[in-house]
């Protein structure tokens, strides 16, 4: 059967499955009703149908509308699927809208994983049941002591599980394990909601490390308050000792995972990365502790700079702060669904220099992102098409391996098909 005939009666599933979506988000709402002031849930309203308008205007113009800040697209079919209102109904289906391209890679369209996906409206729902209901934050890093020659690969925005034979998800899976790597971590985000069977059916396969294997927790595991996530950890993951943030180090290197997805603005989805104060700490007295000496690579969801690499994020002055007034050497995140290399970036108050690399590319399918095209603060970014027939506008998916010999580190990120995309050889 070829993805357009499954994706069809996927569609036709789901839409069984909306009776269903409206009924637990007429509960969650009314619950909700009873914790927050008027004016929030007025924000929420208002939230929704923005991202309504949002994505009206995209599919007209094929951009987002200017001069706004963009809205999570899980909430675009808010409106009219959940009846939140009596919008016009979007497009649901590959026949109602021909799937183009975002200046930022994202796919526009309604297949599987694209922006307009209906199924997205799960990661709705479960936001708002769980908009006051979070999992209880661990604090029990582990802190893991490495071999000085040590091979770690790295990959972002996994989580889809094996939606389709050799799926990409699967090809990188299989490639990491192939690499023998000693140690192997996730960058978040496990689609659509990170519920508990998202995380168990999802995060399954994800290749294990032979020293040990890390998950780092994400926007979409909060969209279900990380119960899943917290849960899982418990089990896939217990060099994690329950905890959402750890530490590795040897010789030369002290690498450091931080949840920067937690204590992020729930009424903007998580979407921007922050650190609560007990990570802050926790940050501060590890750099005095084993932080002297060595150089930082530090591992996050979220990003240290915009997506040129010009800009950087609140969690940039955030993570800056909390290392004692010092850039990490290296910091690779996902949420971004791209693999981006980045130039060194100096910082402007002389705390030293940045390699920032987005490794977001592990799963999701995403398109050629122009707004790229001549950003002088990337030196690549993944354009090559990935020869799928069921996602024609798709580039290479992939990820990141990263090896530490002494005091040398040495990067590539690898696509799909087993190419070394960069460097360019």
């Amino acid at each position: 059967m070829s993805l357009a005939s499954s994706v069809e009666e996927e569609f036709g599933r789901m839409k069984a499955q909306v009776d269903g979506l409206v009924a637990r988000f007429d509960l969650a709402w009314k619950n909700l009703r009873n914790q927050l002031e008027p004016k929030e849930l007025q924000a929420i309203l208002d939230l929704v149908q923005r991202a309504h308008d949002q994505a009206q205007y995209a599919i007209a113009h094929g951009d987002l509308p200017p001069g706004q800040p963009p809205v999570p697209w899980e909430l675009a079919h808010g409106l009219s699927v959940l009846h939140l209102g009596a919008a016009q109904p979007l497009p649901q289906s590959v026949d109602q809208l021909a799937t183009q391209v975002l200046k930022d890679g994202s796919l526009l369209g309604c297949r599987k994983w694209e922006l307009l996906d209906l199924k997205w409206s799960e990661a709705l729902v479960a936001w708002i049941e769980n908009l006051r209901d979070h999992a209880t934050f661990g604090t029990t890093p582990a802190l893991l002591q490495i071999p000085d020659e040590v091979l770690l690969d790295l990959a972002g925005d996994w989580g889809t599980g094996y939606f389709e034979p050799q799926s990409a998800a699967q090809r990188v899976a299989d490639l990491i394990t192939a690499d023998q790597p000693q140690v192997t971590i996730h960058l978040g985000d496990v689609y659509y909601a990170g519920t508990d069977s998202d995380e168990r059916n999802n995060l399954a396969s994800w290749p294990m490390g032979s020293k040990a294997s890390f998950s780092l927790n994400s926007n979409h595991e909060m969209y279900s308050g990380a119960h899943g996530y917290f849960d899982e950890i418990q089990t896939l993951f217990p060099d994690q000792q329950g905890t959402s943030y750890f530490a590795l180090f040897n010789t030369h290197w002290l690498i450091i995972g931080l949840d920067s997805a937690y204590a992020s603005d729930e009424m903007q989805l998580y979407m921007d990365g922050n650190l609560n104060a007990v990570q802050e700490q926790w940050l501060s007295d590890l750099m005095a502790s084993h932080g002297q000496g060595r150089k930082i690579i530090l591992l996050s969801h979220h990003q240290g700079l915009d997506i040129t690499g010009k800009t950087p994020t609140a969690l940039y002055g955030q993570v800056c702060k909390a290392l004692g007034n010092r850039v990490p050497d290296y910091w690779y995140w996902g949420h971004l669904h791209n693999g981006i290399f980045y130039a060194p970036k100096t910082d402007p108050q002389g705390m030293g220099v940045m390699n920032g690399r987005c490794v977001g590319h592990g799963a999701i399918p995403y398109g050629d992102a122009s707004e790229l095209d001549h950003a002088p603060g990337v030196l690549w970014s993944e354009t090559q098409k990935a020869g799928d027939a069921n996602y024609p506008l798709r580039v290479l998916n992939g990820y990141a391996r990263v090896r530490l010999q002494g005091a040398q580190i040495t990067e590539q990120f690898v696509s799909e098909k087993g190419t070394v995309r960069w460097p360019l050889v």
